[in-house]
């Protein structure tokens, strides 16, 4: 195989992943557009994306033993077949519950997509070249989200909801053509075939982990019995909700079980948890979780703030554009990645993206109520550099080594545990933002109060009343909002110091490398 041909093939999958990205927030503008258009409530109009992220959570887990099954290059044509048309039917859906089912299939070929792609970039090229295999493939999936409100807000600006399913289309349609002329021939499905089919770590793997990413979804939600005249937008469920720990409790029982039968009992299990009997793909994996989490940090508090709580509040495409900077930084921290990390290795790249981090994060704790996109572009491109160097290199550290059915499986643990910290996260920041909200308003109530007279204040119609309302939410929730950039910032540190558990980089044996090179090509 040409090293033309191995870049067609990384680049196909890169085709192939980034509709899926654009998807995460090109849909997240459009939800009062489309709350309105087909009349929903907030209680239905939050399936829009929970039954999106649950049905690829289902789904990830078990793209890479499925891959191995029935051919990654199948596999992969077929979600971006499922993709294409259910983007299709959610423009054309009738109504609410039409669009929440068809988001619900479009989450599982995304959840095939996601880690079937990663493997199919990866699989053709040898451990020293993988790296910049992987930037061809990461870049298009890291910068996909940041220019999806851009994408999203100029298009409900201008034609309507339904348009930013239709532009998935043409997308999927490109990648599916390059995936059926491009990608090598399926080569695992006979070898699958030896071992039964796993339909108990099936079925324990997939429940373990919907159950757990729903429980913590479900901590953020909106409840909509609390939503009052004084309180319109409504409350979270918060860690009290009863579900939410039912949720956990019979999802984590599912995964033990699951780990216990994978490991003892199954020699085809759905996840291989065997690979983390690797020191690298343990430390990898745990510097993954970690940064997923913050990442997340930042992905979901800057255009909040900006949308939201920033006075006067910007526009989606104004927000999108804010965030130009850190989706540049994104990829040009992926191509010094990709080049360093074969010279210098994982250690000193996430150091330096843990530092990145720890600087921007504590920068972002100073926002003010009326900080501006252009006040926040140097930091952003810190951040978004750290992301990149970060979450690039300790994927390309926990699956280097891994080939065949191994990398598919590899994957999918990567991303599907990936999933399930990035849910945590979630759950986590979204609790502690109304929490410090709720604390930093309590503080500055009496000091607005003295503002106005105690028959002024009865009056909630007054503007005087409105304004100040307004302000007081503003500062309030931008406190809590440096309340936790400040912890993201020291998240970061603890960042670094799992670091320095990863491993030194070792001279590249050129000969090993010579060998592994030839071996490929005669295959």
């Amino acid at each position: 195989m040409t090293k033309k041909q191995k870049y067609v093939i990384a680049l196909t999958a890169a085709i192939g992943l980034f509709p899926v990205a654009l998807d995460l927030t090109i849909v997240n503008v459009a939800i009062i557009p489309i709350s309105k258009a087909l009349k929903a409530d907030i209680n239905t109009i939050q399936w829009i994306s929970i039954a999106y992220i649950l049905a690829n959570a289902a789904m990830v887990t078990l793209a890479g033993y499925l891959g191995s099954r029935f051919g990654v290059k199948r596999f992969f044509s077929l979600g971006l077949a499922i993709f294409g048309l259910c983007s299709l039917l959610c423009a054309l859906a009738p109504d609410v519950n039409w669009l929440i089912a068809f988001r619900a299939l479009q989450g599982i070929s995304g959840g095939i997509l996601l880690p079937i792609g990663m493997a199919i970039a990866l699989e053709p090229f040898s451990k020293e070249e993988r790296s910049k295999a992987a930037a061809l493939v990461f870049s298009p999936v890291l910068l996909a989200p940041v220019i999806g409100p851009i994408v999203g807000g100029l298009i409900i600006d201008n034609l309507n909801w339904q348009s930013i399913f239709y532009v998935n289309v043409p997308l999927a349609l490109l990648g599916l053509i390059m995936a059926w002329r491009f990608l090598p021939r399926d080569k695992f499905e006979e070898e699958a075939q030896k071992s039964g089919f796993d339909y108990l770590g099936l079925l324990l793997s997939t429940g373990g982990i919907v159950a757990v990413v729903y429980a913590f979804k479900l901590v953020s939600q909106t409840d909509p019995d609390s939503k009052t005249t004084l309180n319109p937008q409504g409350s979270i469920y918060g860690w009290g909700y009863g579900l939410v720990w039912v949720l956990l409790g019979l999802g984590s029982l599912l995964l033990i079980a699951f780990a216990i039968k994978a490991l003892r009992f199954s020699k085809d299990p759905v996840l291989d948890l065997r690979l983390f009997k690797s020191y690298e793909f343990v430390v990898s994996n745990l510097i993954n979780w970690v940064s997923s989490t913050v990442s997340f940090g930042l992905l979901f508090l800057i255009p909040d703030f900006l949308q939201a709580v920033r006075l006067p509040n910007m526009s989606a495409v104004d927000t999108g554009l804010a965030l130009v900077p850190m989706g540049l930084a994104t990829v040009v921290g992926m191509i010094l990645g990709s080049r360093l990390y074969p010279l210098i290795g994982a250690r000193p790249l996430v150091l330096a993206g843990g530092a990145l981090f720890t600087i921007g994060f504590w920068q972002l704790s100073n926002l003010t109520p009326t900080t501006s996109g252009s006040d926040l572009w140097f930091w952003l491109l810190l951040l978004g550099a750290g992301i990149s160097v970060t979450s690039f290199t300790v994927q390309i550290l926990a699956l280097e080594k891994l080939n065949g059915e191994a990398l598919n499986k590899g994957s999918s643990l990567v991303q599907s545990t990936k999933l399930i910290f990035g849910a945590v996260g979630s759950a986590v920041l979204v609790t502690l933002l109304y929490q410090q909200t709720t604390f930093h308003a309590g503080q500055l109530q009496a000091q607005y109060a003295q503002k106005l007279s105690s028959g002024t204040a009865l009056d909630p119609g007054n503007p005087q009343v409105q304004a100040l309302k307004q302000q007081l939410l503003a500062q309030a929730t931008t406190s809590g909002m440096n309340d936790l950039f400040a912890i993201l910032a020291f998240t970061s540190v603890s960042l670094m110091v799992i670091a320095l558990a990863l491993p030194r980089r070792k001279p590249l044996d050129k000969t090993a490398e010579v060998e592994e090179r030839d071996h490929i090509i005669a295959a």
